[in-house]
């Protein structure tokens, strides 16, 4: 397979050049998932970056070419009632567990182009930031503009 795109292999180095925490867990020619540990503040957590490298024929919306980041523990914790929503700037799967908005998807901070290691994982570790900060206070600090998943708009049609 030819690929315009940076492989998993690319990936694969420069997350563990950059993060050495972090570790293949699984793998094959288009995907692969990394586990490790960020610490924002106050609590370390066990983070999952899963990754599918697109081919370039394939035309996705950019919300399915982005890793996905969930934390596996400790696990978070949602504050009902909470103004800015029971856990803020989080995608939930078919499962309801979480997956960690990270950016704008409409601005093109995140293609294919760009290694996971110089922005997923950083922008993950900011986002535990902002979400300690907001349980500290009840106030996400990390800006943004949350994107309702594609199911979720056609769904509200």
């Amino acid at each position: 397979m030819v690929s315009v795109f940076p492989s998993i292999a690319d990936q694969d180095w420069a997350i563990r050049t950059s993060w050495p925490s972090f570790r293949l867990v699984e793998r094959s020619e288009r995907a692969a998932t990394w586990r490790g540990t960020l610490k924002p503040f106050m609590l370390g957590y066990e983070v999952q970056v899963s990754y599918r490298l697109p081919l370039v024929i394939e035309r996705i919306a950019p919300l399915r070419q982005q890793p996905e980041v969930r934390v596996i523990s400790p696990a978070l914790k949602r504050q009902p009632g909470n103004s800015e929503g029971s856990l803020p700037h989080v995608y939930v799967d078919r499962a309801g567990d979480p997956i960690l908005c990270l950016f704008d998807h409409e601005t093109g901070e995140w293609t294919p182009f760009r290694l996971i290691a110089e922005t997923t994982i950083p922008w993950a570790l900011d986002w535990l930031g902002c979400y300690e900060g907001w349980r500290a206070t009840g106030q996400w600090s990390g800006g943004g503009r949350h994107a309702e998943p594609p199911a979720a708009k056609e769904a509200g049609r």
